[in-house]
């Protein structure tokens, strides 16, 4: 019998819940439950209270009110600090053409993240773009065709140790344990509807509360990304603090988007969205116009924003929700939802059900070799 998986979306503002039940004969899985739970606090530092993100964990299991004693999760989140990178490397398979294994592949992956990894950091994703070899050329898995050197092409993300460590320790906190730490973008997108995820060229938009994703998916495959350190709470700060006025109110100003009374307000918005668009046009740079453009996370529901980037960009633009969520009346919260429940859809179609395999003891050797490396070299 089928066990319920947790998914969590784990963000700067809240913490969004998702539990399914895998199908016992086929992929795919039944929606047991689903929460959005806010932090009490509202802090551009919210990893460093892993206790009040775990509190909220807590919290957002309860509310789904699915019954069970539940030991692991799958986790999706962002941060200010991740970087992005395309790594192109190779490795010597033979004097002659031998078959590609999956060893080879492993090998290759290994060179790309030792080319990138430093010791403060830790990979977030991880994505083998294509590769080439004797007489073939960007094929995602060449397992099977012969070469006698093979070149793959990565995009890897990376996120600050301490800030991986103080995720896990917050989940940990909950009595869960991570079982797969995942970066936003690709959960998101998993969660859309089929029509729109298989577009051959798409754009994603994650506006979350203080970091901003973009990323350009080929045929469903994350090809490259972009993190800006901004977001709506970041937004409603500084109109909090040029403007002299509370949080709420500024919330609710930032949420009027273009269409709020307040000129100065209007201004800091443009100026925020000017950031979206040099963005936009530096991931884009010769390259052909994507199919479709995406919204997600509760940032991109500013007023007026989702009609902006359609003029802007000239892509036909909406937002970013998964077909299993659109029963719920709350618009902001379907929204919310969307990486929790494609972490639950990358994991039950990929593998017809999800066996766990802890990471923590080997997590945990590693943080001691970085720290110690870190601390005395």
């Amino acid at each position: 019998m089928n066990t319920p998986l947790v998914a969590l979306d784990i963000g700067s503002t809240k913490v969004a819940c998702a539990i399914g039940l895998p199908h016992e004969h086929s992929s795919g899985f039944e929606l047991l439950g689903s929460s959005v739970v806010p932090y009490r606090v509202l802090s551009d530092a919210w990893l460093g209270d892993p206790l009040m993100v775990g509190q909220a964990v807590e919290q957002a299991l309860e509310t789904t009110m699915v019954p069970g004693d539940f030991h692991y999760a799958l986790v999706a989140v962002t941060h200010p600090a991740l970087t992005s990178e395309r790594v192109r490397v190779a490795i010597s398979l033979g004097d002659e053409p031998i078959p590609v294994r999956a060893q080879d592949l492993e090998r290759l992956e290994t060179r790309a993240l030792n080319q990138v990894l430093g010791v403060d950091r830790d990979p977030l994703m991880i994505e083998r773009i294509g590769c080439a070899g004797n007489g073939f050329e960007g094929v995602r898995d060449p397992r099977g065709l012969s070469a006698t050197r093979l070149v793959g092409s990565f995009h890897i993300v990376t996120l600050p140790m301490a800030a991986r460590r103080a995720l896990v320790q917050a989940v940990e906190s909950a009595g869960l344990e991570v079982a797969r730490l995942t970066y936003t973008l690709p959960a998101a997108w998993a969660g859309v509807p089929d029509d729109t995820r298989t577009a051959k060229r798409g754009l994603l938009i994650d506006m979350g509360g203080l970091t901003t994703d973009v990323g350009l998916f080929l045929e469903g495959v994350l090809q490259d990304s972009r993190t800006m350190p901004w977001g709506g709470l970041t937004l409603s700060i500084a109109i909090a603090k040029e403007l002299h006025v509370t949080m709420d109110q500024a919330m609710a100003w930032s949420l009027g988007g273009t269409a709020c009374r307040k000129a100065d307000v209007r201004a800091l918005i443009e100026r925020h969205w000017g950031s979206v668009q040099e963005t936009l046009e530096e991931l884009l740079a010769d390259q052909p116009r994507p199919d479709v453009l995406l919204v997600s996370g509760r940032g991109g529901l500013m007023d007026g924003f989702v009609e902006w980037l359609e003029r802007t960009t000239r892509i036909p633009t909406s937002l970013c929700r998964s077909q299993r969520v659109n029963t719920l009346r709350d618009l902001s919260r379907q929204i919310t939802l969307s990486s929790a429940i494609g972490l639950l859809e990358q994991a039950t179609h990929a593998s017809h059900g999800f066996t766990s395999r802890s990471p923590r003891l080997f997590n945990r050797l590693i943080d001691r070799t970085r720290t110690i490396l870190t601390e005395y070299f």
